[in-house]
């Protein structure tokens, strides 16, 4: 992980140098734009001066001609010689400055003209010719301070460069050094070690997400958990039967106990215990490939309940509580979905309601059409289920018997029953919770989108 530190740093500093380098183009060609500027705006005050002077001297003596001192003074002033024609275009002063020619390569400078005008008339013109060494000094300055400032921003970029790389770099490895160890931890994780955590950084969003592998790393641990302790439950409560099934079947075939219908009965109970096991692990299987499997159709939820109820009548006889199913509105409580398996849900969640409600209680379920949502409430009047539980009663093979505690003549559950019924809920769209429980009962909701 220091590689992609040093990746990051290098990413970064190259950024820093393209900036700096656009910079660097942008301001040599503003200055080289400025400066262009500030020679034509030069030339055009020089102009007006010159004419501002040859139209005072007019006005003062009433004629363009200058004498010869006059004139080279005036040239001298302008930096150039100077040409006054009269209205007619003749020439009637000319100075005769002994300029210097220009340097090869020096760019050809023109010759500046201004008209004169009095009162909206034109009276004769000026022209001036500037002299070609001030126009280079200008030149010749301007490319030294543009070289200069070049200079000066490839010093500053490179040390702005190198100090923004190592800042990037000690950054990048404080970031990606908490990447390195989550990476170790990950692949701890993945040989097997399950309490391979993550150290907390100090930053928030390396917090955040320490936090969130720490508690993945610790729902992983517990879900191994879990699953050992089921896999020993199940263990357990398959060998029992088939122990007992064996022993039951060896006595007969050794003729030690008779062939009555008593006893094939109770080998039948014991086969069938087995088998009820064994198809528990096969539903939950089923469950989490439910959507691969739906066969949907518009479904009216009431009508369900009024099944599911039906279905479920004996056993609540047997357990001696009360069932109280109603459905909702006519025709409003439809949905879209396989109506097995969300037959399946209300079954498993009525045989909870049975099994866990003391005799002489009461279990209800009723349907309501709520913004949208069809649900379907299951309330018993059982013990409830304590804060610790609750977060779990959805995970598989998970049984809260010290909330939900069994009682003589109460099959025992694998602890998949919730999960199955989550599992087949979410496959049709919808949403199995929790939504109240206190030591008065508890109740079960199944939201399903209604159909349009």
């Amino acid at each position: 992980m220091d590689r992609l530190g040093i990746r990051l740093a290098l990413a970064i500093g190259g950024s820093v140098a393209l900036v700096i380098l656009i910079v660097g183009l942008v301001v040599n060609a503003t200055i080289a734009s400025r400066f262009d500027r500030f020679v034509k705006e030069e030339q055009d005050l020089r102009r007006q001066q010159l004419a501002e002077i040859v139209l005072e001297a007019y006005q003062e003596r009433g004629s363009l001609v200058f004498g010869t001192v006059e004139i080279r003074r005036l040239a001298v002033s302008a930096g150039g010689n100077v040409r006054i024609y009269d209205e007619d275009g003749k020439v009637v002063a000319r100075s005769k400055l002994a300029v210097p020619k220009a340097e090869p390569g020096t760019p050809k400078i023109e010759t500046l003209a201004v008209p004169l005008e009095v009162d909206g008339r034109t009276i004769g013109r000026v022209e001036f010719d500037p002299s070609p060494v001030p126009q280079a000094l200008r030149a010749t300055a301007n490319d030294a301070f543009r070289r200069a400032l070049s200079t000066t921003l490839i010093v500053a970029g490179v040390i702005a460069l190198v100090v923004t790389m190592l800042i990037a770099l000690a950054m990048g490895l404080r970031l990606t050094r908490p990447l390195g160890a989550m990476a170790a931890a990950a692949t701890r994780l993945g040989r097997g070690e399950l309490t391979a955590r993550v150290p907390v950084p100090g930053d928030r969003e390396g917090r955040d997400l320490a936090n969130a592998f720490n508690s993945m790393g610790t729902e992983l641990e517990r879900s191994e958990m879990l699953r050992r302790q089921a896999a020993s439950d199940l263990a357990h409560e398959i060998a029992t039967p088939v122990t007992v099934l064996s022993a039951q079947l060896d006595a007969l075939a050794d003729g030690v106990v008779p062939a009555s219908p008593e006893t094939l009965g109770a080998a039948r109970d014991t086969a069938a215990e087995v088998s009820r096991l064994v198809g528990d692990l096969h539903d939950l299987a089923s469950a989490e490939g439910a959507a691969l499997h739906r066969s949907p159709e518009l479904v009216d939820v009431g009508a369900l309940v009024a099944r599911a109820a039906a279905a479920n009548a004996t056993l609540f006889e047997q357990r001696r509580v009360t069932l109280d199913a109603a459905g909702g509105p006519a025709g409003a409580c439809r949905v879209v979905g396989d109506p097995r398996q969300l037959e399946r849900i209300l079954g498993n969640l009525l045989t909870n309601a049975a099994v866990y409600t003391p005799p002489g209680g009461a279990t209800r379920t009723w349907v309501t059409h709520e913004a949208g949502w069809v649900r379907v409430r299951v309330a018993d009047t059982g013990a409830g289920i304590p804060p610790e539980h609750q977060v779990h009663i959805f995970e598989r093979f998970y049984r809260a018997d010290p909330a939900r505690a069994r009682r003589p003549g109460v099959p025992g559950g694998t602890g998949i029953g919730l999960t199955v019924a989550r599992e087949l809920a979410r496959a049709n769209g919808g949403e199995l919770r929790l939504e109240a429980t206190s030591p008065a009962g508890t109740t079960f909701v199944l939201d399903l989108p209604a159909a349009r």
